[in-house]
């Protein structure tokens, strides 16, 4: 058998040749990487011993979450549920909505953003109007783009103490 000194050299020569993409790192690498022998401190970028460690890092990681949780609900940092209301056309009609994707969350949030910016007066109810009838229907039903209906709708739920998300967008002075 060949002294120890030999195979780690033998090791880390082939942990310093370059990677294929999309091809996974040797098998011996990889263990050699679950083994601790290879680590981000002694393999260079765009290795296969690099490749083989980042593998072992990212099983690591995966192996904590929860089928079907992904790794910002791992991490806490979004809310598993969104729920924001919506103004929909013909008839027009209040919906709250429980199960908004980060998208489509965003989207309302622009609408109520708009409705805000509008019933402040820093923009028109043609402007608010044109703008939302140019965007594409929101889960296959057109968004109230009435303004005269819109605030009527803000102000029975503000009435109420009702007040609906805004979403801010920043503004270069």
């Amino acid at each position: 058998m060949a002294p120890r000194s030999s195979r780690l050299t033998r090791l880390r020569r082939r942990a310093n040749r370059a990677s294929v993409r999309r091809r996974s790192p040797p098998a011996d690498l990889i263990a050699a990487a679950e083994q601790g022998l290879l680590r981000r401190s002694n393999t260079r970028p765009g290795t296969q011993g690099r490749q083989a460690v980042d593998r072992v890092t990212y099983k690591a990681r995966v192996a904590d979450r929860a089928p079907g949780e992904t790794a910002r609900q791992r991490l806490g940092v979004v809310p598993i549920v969104r729920s924001m209301p919506a103004l929909f056309d013909d008839p027009p009609r209040w919906f709250d909505f429980h199960d908004l994707s980060r998208a489509e969350a965003r989207r309302l949030g622009r609408y109520w953003n708009l409705a805000l910016e509008m019933r402040d007066g820093r923009l028109t109810p043609e402007d608010f109007q044109h703008t939302v009838l140019s965007w594409r229907h929101f889960r296959d039903e057109r968004l109230l783009a009435d303004p005269t209906a819109v605030l009527e709708f803000l102000d029975r739920r503000r009435a109420h103490g009702e007040e609906p998300f805004y979403y801010f967008r920043s503004r270069r002075p």
